[in-house]
């Protein structure tokens, strides 16, 4: 170069293999969780699982925090549909699509109660809780426009708890449900609020 510095040439076989070797790693926390439990995942279990030695690991990864993060980042943008994510435009579609999230949380239960719930899981899902509460007030807003916004925003309140991670869990482990049947019943109350919502401009 004129000025005598080097230009640094990025391979783009190397990026791709760091990207291919990044999903490994990510993929051997998670088979670590699915035996164990969040407390088992440790660098040298994660390098030993994922057949790689614990240099490759920290050349991705500075720290074990760093890591489980990147996997919960990870696994919460795959449960979502990633940065293609498309809203539901009607709480109908949302129903239906909380059903598939549901099965998939069945499916992968001990991920989802190990680091869904964990401090990073909580810090990690609170913006796609706040998306997808003013995605239910517009919904509402759509629906039941003669409802004050103060009774919609107690009504997307409810219905946000209702389908959250938090709920899915309790009613799991508290009364045995399983997918299908913790699905059933949020559809049940979420349509009796919007019974509730129908009537009340008329009974106000």
């Amino acid at each position: 170069m004129a000025d005598g510095t080097k230009s640094t040439y990025q391979s783009p076989l190397r990026a791709r293999l760091k990207e291919q070797t990044g999903h490994i790693i990510l993929e051997a926390v998670g088979n670590v969780i699915r035996e164990s439990d969040l407390a088992s995942v440790s660098i040298a279990e994660v390098a030993r699982t994922a057949g790689v030695t614990e240099q490759t690991i920290y050349r991705h990864y500075h720290t074990r925090d760093e890591l489980i993060r990147a996997f919960v980042k990870w696994h919460l943008e795959q449960a979502v549909g990633g940065p293609d994510i498309q809203l539901p435009r009607t709480i109908d579609e949302l129903l239906a699509w909380v059903e598939s999230r549901y099965s998939a949380w069945e499916a992968d239960r001990q991920i989802v109660s190990e680091t869904y719930l964990s401090p990073i899981g909580r810090e990690l899902r609170q913006p796609l809780y706040e998306l997808g509460y003013q995605n239910l007030m517009l919904m509402l807003g759509k629906e039941y426009p003669a409802v004050s916004e103060e009774l919609r925003a107690a009504t997307a309140s409810a219905m946000l708890t209702l389908m959250s991670t938090e709920n899915f869990v309790f009613l799991q482990r508290t009364l045995g449900y399983d997918a299908m049947t913790v699905h059933r019943s949020i559809v049940m109350a979420i349509n009796a609020m919007r019974r509730g919502l129908r009537e009340y401009p008329s009974t106000a």
